[in-house]
């Protein structure tokens, strides 16, 4: 059915049968805690879709005719059960925003670094042990989170994703991060808690838009100096295994080096940057 008054909110829809009545007036399909096992092969059925969101069903695959959905900017299927994602994902160029997570991902295919307009990619608590090697070819990529994972260590090529400003890589199993890490010279929120790093590039001096770094139980963890010259940085959380840079006296007034004691139990940082 119809939701709302607008000609916006009437395009709309929450039923596939009353969808199909109006197939070319479609630009949304929310089907939102349904106990869905799996999406009618029907998709290509509307010409103008722009936007799907499946969050919290039981999806464990995604039907063909997706493939053919060529308008599709938001795909959303937060809280399911996929277990890979076809090729053709690449093939939807106009896709600006995925979500996958909290599915069951081991892998993706390299299909997806295939979207130029691609500006959000969530791929939180799922099964990856690598992200794709050609990633950095997200030229829009702004927002990548793909904490709760099993990654064990990051391409090369991340650190071309040059617009990248918020980059969520907590709770996996990192031990060292590319020595060109300090390319990414828009990033703004950095959160490395939970891995195993024992260092970090001394490069991310470059990070001259970094305002927030977590990097709390990582182990003994010794952070570079470098990072006392970051103007913007105001809260870098950590722990008592950290060994913190000096300060930087032109920036005392701002730079918040906080540590974060075993009985912080999470949430601790004062952003709403999750």
């Amino acid at each position: 059915m119809f939701f709302g008054s607008t000609a916006e909110a009437r395009r709309i829809f929450r039923d596939w049968d009353v969808a199909l009545e109006h197939r070319e007036e479609v630009r949304v399909i929310r089907m939102s805690f349904r106990s869905m096992d799996s999406i009618p092969d029907i998709l290509d059925q509307f010409p103008n879709l722009e936007e799907l969101d499946f969050n919290h069903n039981r999806i464990k695959v995604l039907p063909p005719s997706l493939r053919r959905c060529k308008k599709l900017q938001k795909l959303n299927l937060f809280q399911n059960r996929l277990t890979q994602i076809p090729d053709f994902i690449g093939e939807l160029t106009n896709l600006e925003s995925i979500s996958f997570s909290h599915n069951i991902l081991a892998e993706l295919p390299e299909s997806i670094c295939k979207l130029p307009k691609l500006y959000e990619l969530f791929l939180v608590g799922n099964e990856l042990k690598a992200l794709p090697e050609n990633i950095g070819q997200l030229p829009s990529l702004i927002r990548l989170k793909a904490a709760i994972n099993k990654l064990s260590e990051l391409p090369n090529s991340v650190c071309r994703l040059v617009k990248l400003q918020t980059l969520d890589l907590s709770n996996n199993n990192l031990l060292v991060l590319p020595e060109c890490f300090g390319d990414l010279k828009n990033l703004q929120f950095l959160y490395l808690a939970r891995n195993s790093f024992d260092r970090l590039p001394e490069s991310m001096g470059r990070l001259y838009k970094l305002q927030e770094l977590d990097v709390v139980r990582c182990g003994a963890l010794l952070l570079p100096s470098s990072l006392a010259n970051l103007p913007r940085l105001d809260r870098v959380y950590i722990d008592d295994h950290t060994t913190p840079f000096y300060p930087n006296p032109a920036y005392s007034m701002t730079q918040k080096i906080i540590t974060v004691s075993r009985d912080d139990f999470y949430p601790y940082r004062s952003s709403n940057q999750q």
